[in-house]
């Protein structure tokens, strides 16, 4: 058993800094230390523990298997103290601060319409959206839940289905005549997706000329009504400009919550999470 008098709290908060950038020179600029100490006080701890909290891969730090279930109580001690911190600021409901990873399109499109009613009604509670088109890593905690677009295949988080989304050909009115509709693609990170899997079912995905991994950019081009594309669509709204016509291919993908475990009786996170539910609901989605 470890000596838990041996460990050091701010230890532990350099560390969770540690798996959240990845460097020490990361760790130091967000905690305004500098790496030096840092790398001592990593060092400390983990002589305070019979395991390693961190090894070294693709010049990054990253947590150990060990390291990444001390990291998660970490967090949850976070959490908890600034929960305690809270309680001042209102005298009912939940309190905290909830960090929601997602899409730019599912941030602007189903989230932020709807995150005012949301602060409303919790006058404790703070909302990050944080709008990425890549997936935040929930091993260096960079989000407390997050929305992608498939459902994962491995991984200690909470998952909850919020919608299955259908695909969508989007696709000018009118053509020029030739060859000249620009043909919006994902890059080849993402080229397994079902959007390019229908793409080249109609022969158009090897004639990609606008490459973007942001839904919403590629959604933007289609409404000049000089471009064609397969995307995924919220609450059935399929709303084009005139010259842009949208054609349901009958194929979909699936939208999933994924929550970090330490939040699974967290108050403030399962009313985030509800709100994430409710905010798919077709009739707020397509609004």
């Amino acid at each position: 058993m470890p000596d838990l008098s041996r460990l050091n709290w701010e230890d532990l908060r350099i560390a969770a800094a540690l798996a959240r950038t990845g460097t020490f020179a990361g760790a130091a600029a967000e905690l305004g230390f500098d790496a030096t100490t840092v790398a001592r006080r990593i060092a400390r701890l983990e002589a305070a523990l019979p395991y390693p909290l961190f090894h070294a891969a693709d010049g990054l730090r990253r947590p150990t298997a060990r390291g990444a279930q001390v990291l998660s109580h970490v967090e949850a001690m976070t959490e908890h103290a600034a929960a305690i911190g809270a309680i001042s600021a209102t005298e009912s409901g939940v309190t905290g601060h909830v960090r929601v990873a997602a899409t730019a399109s599912i941030c602007d499109r189903v989230l932020a319409p709807h995150a005012a009613g949301l602060l409303e009604d919790h006058p404790g509670l703070t909302l990050s959206l944080l709008a990425s088109d890549a997936n935040v890593s929930f091993s260096r905690y960079e989000a407390d839940m997050a929305i992608r677009l498939a459902r994962p295949q491995r991984g200690g988080f909470v998952i909850r289905k919020l919608d299955t989304l259908p695909l969508v050909l989007f696709e000018p009115v009118r053509t020029n005549g030739g060859d000249t509709t620009i043909v919006c693609a994902y890059p080849d990170s993402l080229q397994d997706t079902p959007e390019m899997a229908e793409l080249a079912r109609i022969g158009l995905r090897e004639k990609a000329r606008f490459i973007s991994n942001s839904a919403r950019a590629i959604r933007t081009v289609t409404e000049s009504g000089r471009a064609v594309a397969v995307l995924p669509v919220f609450g059935g709204d399929i709303r084009t400009p005139p010259a842009v016509r949208a054609t349901p291919l009958g194929t979909s993908r699936e939208a999933w919550l994924l929550i970090q475990p330490h939040l699974k009786k967290d108050a403030a996170a399962r009313t985030v999470a509800d709100w994430i539910v409710d905010c798919f609901e077709p009739s707020k989605t397509g609004a």
